[in-house]
């Protein structure tokens, strides 16, 4: 089992003329948590979902867990992998948007036994033991009959990384889980992200939460215009910045 989780190397993506990831290494072990920050459409999206191949990668490799992301190297030449085989290896890896993506017909307890039974072929009667335990772990065990326009902005994103959860993947991603709620709600949901970094669970972390990463990263990636411009610890990278460019971004963000 490797312990290099997610390992991406000289990984570039353009649209159309606008190259939007330039040459990016990185590498996220296991049980660590990575945050990427920087100013919108600095690339930290897309990268995010270059990982669980919802983009396609234009150079480079991309790497979970030792096994390459949308692509198989054979005789030297990539092939992409099929439908089934790319639906496969996203199971395993957990996601969670800025905005909910809720089934809005389901109830709470159906968006969290969805995948479990739909993908993973799991009985009905395990799959809501399993939702009833997820959402008490993100304290909405109450709500489990809701629908989401009767839940908040942030009860439904704890919904969301209930679902998420639910695959039993090896790695989360977040997409700034908490950029559309309102703020008296993102508290709620970053104590969820807390408790799961803590449970060691490999996560990467767009966010603009810079007590978040200072707190919980074990690793702090800056971007900007598709280019890692400072990476490392987070007390160094956050507190003393060496670079023009994220000292500008942090004494707007901070």
């Amino acid at each position: 089992m490797s312990e290099v989780m997610v390992q991406s190397i000289g990984l570039a993506k353009s649209f159309g003329s606008n190259e939007v990831l330039r040459n990016i290494n990185m590498e996220v072990r296991r049980g660590e948590v990575t945050c990427l920050i920087g100013p919108s459409g600095s690339g930290k999206s897309t990268f995010l979902r270059c990982i669980n191949h919802l983009e396609k990668h234009d150079r480079g490799e991309l790497l979970v867990d030792g096994v390459m992301v949308g692509y198989d190297l054979r005789n030297g030449k990539l092939y992409e992998r099929t439908s089934s085989e790319i639906a496969e290896a996203r199971s395993n890896i957990g996601m969670v948007f800025q905005r909910f993506n809720l089934f809005p017909h389901l109830t709470a307890l159906s968006n969290v036994t969805i995948g479990p039974v739909k993908v993973r072929g799991m009985s009905s009667s395990d799959a809501k033991e399993r939702a009833t335990e997820l959402l008490r772990r993100v304290g909405l065990e109450e709500k489990a009959e809701a629908y989401p326009s009767q839940l908040s902005g942030g009860q439904q994103q704890r919904v969301a990384i209930a679902r998420a959860l639910a695959m039993d993947p090896k790695l989360m991603l977040f997409d700034e889980p908490t950029s559309a709620l309102d703020p008296e709600l993102v508290g709620e949901v970053l104590d969820v992200m807390k408790d799961l970094a803590k449970s060691g669970m490999t996560m990467i972390v767009v966010t603009h939460e810079m007590g978040f990463a200072r707190e919980v990263a074990d690793s702090v990636y800056f971007m900007d215009q598709g280019i890692i411009y400072e990476s490392g610890d987070p007390q160094e990278v956050l507190v003393n910045p060496q670079s023009d460019r994220l000292k500008s971004f942090l004494s707007k963000v901070l």
